[in-house]
């Protein structure tokens, strides 16, 4: 009897996992990829970059499912943790495609599942203390990095086109005296957030 309980609770786990996998390849999967062959392809981030996003910024499953259920409905700018917002924009509302039931099954399928080994190599910025980092992105030598050289060094890492760079916001959010530049201070604060998402 025993067996025949362990046996129906691992099948029935599998059936769960299964949906949920359903799930989310019917409902977001034809947006965010999982694998990517063409990056100027993409109409959004692929979800191993989102889900590395979202469990560096919430440590807590709880926490972390929880952001990915209310962004799924009520997007905003403000509430973004992915840098790639900058090319894609906000992602549309899911208000009336997915169910409660379906996004909590989404959510905790995505946390489980995602980012895979294959996205964990490092990339990014180099060791050290960073001051290399900042003198190589900005250009001219100046002093502060524009919108425009920021974009070059992240359409560089992320091996895209420059012009698939339409929207400012993250740029804005890491400004945060809003010059229009972004200081050393500034950026040592997103490099250090960076070193944790571009791995």
């Amino acid at each position: 009897m025993k067996k025949i309980l362990i046996i129906s609770t691992v099948l029935a786990s599998m059936l769960l996992a299964n949906k949920a996998q359903e799930l989310f390849n019917s409902k977001c999967a034809l947006c965010h990829k999982v694998e990517v062959k063409d990056k100027n392809s993409l109409i959004a981030p692929p979800i191993n970059h989102v889900m590395k996003h979202v469990k560096i910024t919430f440590k807590d499953k709880k926490e972390a499912i929880t952001f990915i259920q209310k962004y799924a409905i009520n997007p905003e700018p403000k509430k973004t943790i992915c840098p790639s917002i900058d090319i894609f924009g906000v992602m549309p509302s899911q208000k009336g495609t997915v169910n409660k039931q379906e996004l909590e099954k989404i959510a905790n399928y995505l946390y489980e599942n995602f980012p895979n080994g294959k996205q964990q190599e490092k990339r990014g910025f180099g060791k050290g203390n960073g001051q290399g980092d900042f003198t190589r992105i900005d250009s001219n030598s100046n002093g502060y990095i524009t919108k425009d050289e920021f974009n070059a060094f992240r359409a560089k890492k992320e091996g895209i086109d420059i012009s698939k760079f339409k929207y400012d916001y993250f740029f804005k959010k890491l400004d945060t005296n809003g010059d229009g530049k972004l200081s050393k201070d500034e950026f040592m604060e997103f490099r250090s957030m960076m070193r944790g998402q571009w791995k």
